[in-house]
């Protein structure tokens, strides 16, 4: 992605991923988390509900993800930047 890492010191590098990507997504105009295409807060638990009772969404997940981890997913989604 044309990220430089190079000069980076070894703790600043794991946040190197992040910043490109969230610089790609400024630079695409994607929205700017759940908040900027009309959720909020109050919409974590039907949206956590709703995605538990369509298991294909999480069945490629590395690990297994439960109401909880969803919950904190969602909540983290609100806004990137």
């Amino acid at each position: 992605m044309g990220y430089p890492v190079a000069r980076l010191s070894h703790a600043d590098r794991p946040e190197a991923l992040p910043r490109a990507l969230v610089s790609l997504m400024q630079d695409v105009g994607i929205p700017n988390g759940l908040t900027a295409v009309g959720y909020g807060e109050a919409d974590v638990t039907a949206l956590t509900e709703g995605t538990l009772k369509q298991p294909r969404l999480l069945a490629g997940a590395p690990r297994t993800v439960g109401a909880p981890e969803l919950d904190w997913i969602l909540r983290d989604a609100m806004q990137y930047w």
